[in-house]
């Protein structure tokens, strides 16, 4: 009997389209890294052979079982056996914030998975055997998910609280964020794609996903430097990256003078962009740079062009089908449209919950423009009190060799001021970036304070009211100022 008979009636999901490609094209290339390549048959191979294993091990079906592996071909691996024999799963990384307290039916993980997760929880170590080894003797394998609505995957996410909070996902629901790779994002004409984020962010999960469903070549790198040799020695044509990726990726490209030719795409989402940044990435990665605004929850929210969001300061995207957006006030009332607030939004459903994102913004005919984080500015503030902090730490990223930096608006003063903690960047000027900030139209006075480390929140998002009282304290002035 083949593996499609034994399986439940779910027959046509995403996952079996990862299935069918790794039978009708077993000679491409599904996985690449810089030092080597894994075609489709190779990958249902290890696939089966790591599913075979974890089957044995006798774990509860219906516990959620944390992979903790760094090298991502693994990884991903592991993350389909597991949707082949129907088991949750979630990623994670060494020293993220948040799972030295979670529980877990397992970790797979490598040789010092211990040192980062909760004692208790069983820990299965993950060899080379796995992945080179068939494993004589065992049963046949488990049928998958009976149904779409069967809980897949569960991911890491801060929201709007800072502080990391589990959220699960359907078949469905995975279904939904592919959908919105496959149809919003990743173009039909590319062949391959570089998935900057994480396999621990739903971001990162999904465009893998996507991208094996639909037989294009995934590409993982492990820096910036990496990832521009990749595109420019495998020819990548298409990336998917977190905003601060982008910046990363932009820099390198601008510093070594690649040349990208074969790179036609780039995807990018998870914090606000600048002008600088755009113009930057449209300059020295490639013409077609496009935004992406949406939540782990519900997948894709709203999406734009770079040339429009360059042409419209604070606007985020078009608001996709099927997704409704609201306006609130500090009470918790809806807004009438083009006012200005905190943004939740919901599946056009009836009965959907809101989901806060933490954003502040507003909407008008379905276009969304965001103004910065509920922690960092007053909704009842100018509209575009994010476009100097951004254009300020972008700028300095951009133009100065820095580690890091990261920006605050002071505005006790007149003009106001535009601090900026830096990591590792001596040569920044404070006079020369108030002179191009000048020159686009933001007259405020540049103060740069040398610090170890930006605090960042648990999804690497700025902590600027932190980041606030580390330069007050460094001015002798009360943390509470």
């Amino acid at each position: 009997m083949t593996t499609q008979a034994v399986r439940p009636a779910v027959i046509s999901t995403w996952f079996d389209h990862i299935l069918f490609q790794m039978r009708a094209q077993a000679e491409t290339p599904a996985l690449v890294m810089e030092d080597r390549a894994v075609t489709y048959v190779m990958l249902k191979t290890g696939v089966e052979r790591c599913a075979s294993r974890i089957a044995a091990l006798n774990i509860p079906r219906d516990g959620l079982i944390a992979i903790l592996v760094q090298n991502p071909v693994r990884h991903i691996t592991l993350c389909l056996a597991l949707l082949r024999i129907g088991m949750p799963s979630i990623s994670i990384a060494p020293n993220q914030t948040g799972i030295g307290s979670l529980a877990f039916a397992a970790v797979l993980g490598d040789h010092d998975a211990a040192k980062f997760v909760a004692p208790g929880n069983r820990l299965i170590e993950v060899t080379d055997a796995w992945f080179s080894d068939d494993v004589a003797g065992l049963a046949p394998l488990p049928a998958g998910f009976a149904s779409s609505s069967d809980i897949c995957r569960a991911s890491l996410t801060s929201g709007s609280t800072g502080a990391p909070k589990t959220i699960t996902h359907s078949v469905a629901n995975i279904g939904h964020h592919l959908l919105d790779k496959t149809i919003g994002c990743i173009d039909g004409s590319r062949s391959s794609v570089l998935c900057m984020p994480g396999l621990t962010s739903t971001f990162g999960f999904t465009t893998a996903c996507a991208t094996l469903a639909s037989g294009r070549t995934l590409c993982f790198a492990q820096s910036p430097f990496q990832a521009i040799r990749m595109i420019e020695l495998f020819r990548i044509d298409f990336v998917m990256a977190a905003t601060e990726q982008m910046l990363a990726l932009t820099r390198v490209a601008r510093k070594t003078g690649a040349q990208l030719r074969s790179l036609q795409t780039v995807w990018f989402g998870g914090s606000l962009p600048s002008r600088a940044l755009l113009e930057a990435a449209m300059i020295y990665l490639c013409k077609n740079v496009n935004c992406r605004y949406g939540t782990s929850e519900i997948g894709l929210v709203a999406r734009a062009t770079a040339r429009e969001l360059l042409s419209n300061p604070s606007f985020v995207g078009h608001v996709a089908p099927g997704i409704e957006v609201g306006i609130f006030d500090s009470q918790g009332s809806r807004c009438a449209d083009g006012r200005t607030g905190f943004v939740k939004m919901r599946a056009a459903d009836a009965g959907s919950p809101w989901i806060d994102l933490g954003d502040v913004g507003w909407h008008r005919d379905s276009r969304l423009h965001i103004v910065g984080r509920s922690s960092d500015v007053n909704a009842a503030s100018a509209r575009d009190i994010q476009t100097s902090m951004h254009e300020a730490e972008h700028l300095l990223r951009l133009e100065w060799d820095v580690v890091d930096a990261a920006a605050v608006l002071i505005d006790e003063k007149s003009p106001a001021e535009i601090w900026i903690g830096v990591v590792d960047g001596k040569d920044a000027d404070a006079g020369e970036l108030a002179d191009m900030l000048r020159m686009r139209g933001i007259d405020h006075r540049v103060r740069l304070f040398d610090l170890k480390a930006i605090p960042r929140g648990a999804s690497g998002k700025v902590n600027r009211p932190q980041l606030k009282a580390v330069m007050l304290a460094a001015t002798g002035k009360p943390v509470t100022a």
